[in-house]
């Protein structure tokens, strides 16, 4: 581990200049104009006019009418120009690079990776005389981050999803869309099994015969994965959270690139950071979080995805190679922070911390600080990172000033709208996990604490240890109140700094359903107040629908007026609202103030629908619980003054 220090030492000295690593390799100021005269390219250029805008029916023509490899001259213009202009074979073939670059900008990926599919199928050594392979490669990285984006945005609904219990339905209506992530990952599969393979011979990378060696057959193209083809393909099953193939792939580039030593020289700055993320606890978003002696939260994000274990194809003593270093930049700092977090060497954390950016263990510069240009001045991405690799050790409230005295010091740090959202939620989330406790929980805990000596120490219940004289219920009952205040608190505070912050990162559904959690938890002092609580989150959740609500019949909702398209935010706070009434409806159930209810439907109802979809929800499935536990409590308040009644009998008749 030293050599990782000494190595950092020359981070902060050595020049800024970097190795050079290849981006897109076709650019649109790239491409040489067709070699024709003024007037013939105005001409083209007005014929070719109505091709910048692609729509579904015109590449699915595209698709149908692609001729076979036979018709490889022939096919550069039929299959993937979308005029008829009959030009030279080299502007052809940049007339194609300008329709791709053009579907690249529009960020029509759907559309992208299915010419890209198809044309490899048909005629790879087409394809690749006409892109080249750097620029295949490059193309399918930008949708392999634009499938990851169709991930998170599908993560970020399973707040929602969890309050309207449709997980079935949905997952149907999104089988019927034309591109899912699953769509992505098939077709990239697809494409570099067709880089590799005769497409006709029907094999494909993930064959099992496969898994030892891709290079296996007697189909090979000729055309070999290069260091941005194994990026892709570990990046690709990383964002789909299969450790195990990122792996693999991993392992089969060491083979492939010299092995155990030689390998180092041939990776970049971005298999660095993903072998981190996959081999060695970099990305806690693969994270197992486990239960504690006071919570129950368990969460394992690789759970049935045929994950057995840490694989041993990467060890820390790997990159303890000085020359390295300079190259590497702040994310992969990041993953380093978050390596040191998952496995529990909080020392060598806050030293690594010191050693790059000179702030201490008490959040006190006791180093140099960097400069704003310098390229490892952190920014709010990394602050998350530090911040969660604390919590994750049970350092939740020393995390919290931590990060908040590196900001104060730090205080020109670059953030986006995502880095913003994603910080705040990180602070949610363990907010809850570092705050979470089962009344059965805290029992053992207390008694285990206490050095009680009882027997059947796990099986033991309240009621019966309320008899017992070793048992010191009014300290457990302190210490449960306890626990109930420091997660009221916790949860207070951050809630009313997330409404001064939102502006810089807008709504979040987890956010949001967390508090909605933590109130139906009830565990607040009094009814009073956790009644209030609620008429306050409406009350927010009800500003916020009607800052992002849209009338359908709204221009701006209408589909070809040529308007951006309109979010769904609103369906997602309707979502909210409805949840959260419902549970004051039900909290007023329970406490038996059934007049209550008819008037609250009736005034915090956001429209007509939703007034008569409450309605019947609790004339159908609520309102004959409400009145039987009513009734139930009626008879026993009435049993209880009979019995007081002949108490007071039996006093009179010994007087």
């Amino acid at each position: 581990m030293s050599g990782i220090f000494r190595a950092n030492k020359h981070v902060l000295t050595l020049s800024k200049s970097f190795r050079s690593y290849s981006s897109i390799a076709v650019g649109v100021d790239d491409i040489s104009p067709p070699a024709n005269s003024t007037e013939s390219g105005a001409a083209s250029s007005s014929a070719t006019k109505p091709s910048t805008t692609l729509n579904s029916s015109t590449i699915q023509q595209i698709l149908k009418n692609l001729p076979s490899a036979k018709l490889t001259e022939s096919y550069r213009l039929s299959s993937i120009l979308l005029s008829d202009i009959h030009t030279t074979s080299s502007s052809r073939d940049d007339q194609i690079r300008q329709e791709l670059v053009l579907l690249r900008d529009q960020r029509d990926y759907p559309n992208l990776i299915k010419i890209l599919e198809v044309w490899s199928s048909k005629d790879i050594n087409g394809m690749m005389k006409v892109l080249g392979h750097e620029t295949v490669s490059n193309y399918l990285g930008e949708i392999i981050s634009f499938g990851h984006l169709s991930i998170f945005r599908h993560y970020n609904l399973t707040p929602i999803l969890n309050s309207i219990k449709v997980h079935s339905s949905f997952d149907k209506s999104r089988s019927r869309r034309k591109f899912t992530p699953h769509d992505i990952t098939k077709s990239i599969r697809n494409i570099y099994s067709n880089i590799l393979y005769d497409a006709k011979s029907g094999e494909h990378i993930y064959n099992r015969e496969k898994r030892k060696d891709i290079y296996a057959s007697g189909n090979l193209t000729g055309y070999k994965l290069s260091v941005s083809d194994f990026e892709n393909l570990i990046r690709l099953e990383l964002g789909n959270f299969k450790v195990d193939l990122a792996s693999r792939w991993f392992k089969l580039f060491r083979k492939y690139e010299g092995g155990d030593e030689l390998y180092k020289s041939k990776m970049t700055p971005e298999l660095w950071k993903l072998v981190f993320r996959m081999e060695a606890g970099g990305d806690n978003k693969l994270w197992i979080i486990k239960p504690t002696e006071l919570s129950n939260i368990s969460y394992n994000p690789l759970y049935k995805r045929g994950y057995v274990g840490q694989h041993v194809n990467f060890s820390i003593q790997d990159i303890q190679d000085i020359s390295i270093w300079p190259d590497l930049d702040l994310e992969f700092h990041g993953c380093m922070v978050q390596h040191f977090g998952y496995n529990g060497e909080i020392e060598i954390l806050k030293k690594y911390v010191e050693t790059i950016w000179g702030i201490n263990s008490k959040g006190q510069l006791s180093g140099s600080k960097l400069s704003k240009s310098d390229r490892l001045y952190p920014d709010l991405k990394f602050l998350s990172s530090l911040f969660v690799s604390l919590a994750y050790n049970g350092e939740f409230y020393y995390a919290i000033k931590y990060v908040n005295n590196f900001q104060k010091i730090y205080d020109e740090m670059d953030s986006t709208q995502l880095a913003n959202k994603n910080f705040w939620e990180r602070v949610f989330h363990w907010a809850n996990i570092s705050t979470s406790f089962t009344e059965e929980n805290a029992l053992k805990y207390f008694l285990k604490q206490s050095n009680y000596t009882g027997e059947g120490l796990e099986s033991l219940l309240l009621q019966e240890l309320t008899n017992d004289v070793d048992f010191d219920y009014e300290g457990y009952l302190q210490f449960l109140n306890k626990l109930k205040v420091e997660r009221c608190d916790i949860f207070n505070q951050i809630w009313q700094i997330i409404h001064q912050e939102e502006e810089n990162f807008g709504f979040s559904n987890y956010i949001y359903k967390l508090y909605l959690n933590f109130l139906k938890e009830h565990i607040i002092t009094t009814e009073v107040e956790t009644e209030q609580k609620y008429y306050d989150y409406l009350s927010i959740l009800l500003k916020k629908y009607q800052l992002y609500h849209v009338d359908a019949k709204s221009f701006t909702k209408r589909s070809n007026l040529g308007f951006f398209p309109t979010n769904d935010i609103d369906k997602s706070i309707r979502v909210l609202y409805t949840d959260a009434l419902r549970a004051l409806i039900e909290f007023k159930g329970e406490n038996l103030k059934i007049g209550h209810i008819e008037p609250l439907i009736n005034e915090w109802s956001l429209d007509n629908e939703m007034r008569l979809e409450l309605e019947d929800w609790v004339a159908n499935d609520r309102l004959k619980y409400y009145k039987e536990k009513l009734e139930t409590k009626r008879e026993q308040f009435m049993n209880s003054l009979r019995s007081d009644d002949n108490e007071n009998e039996s006093f009179l008749d010994l007087m």
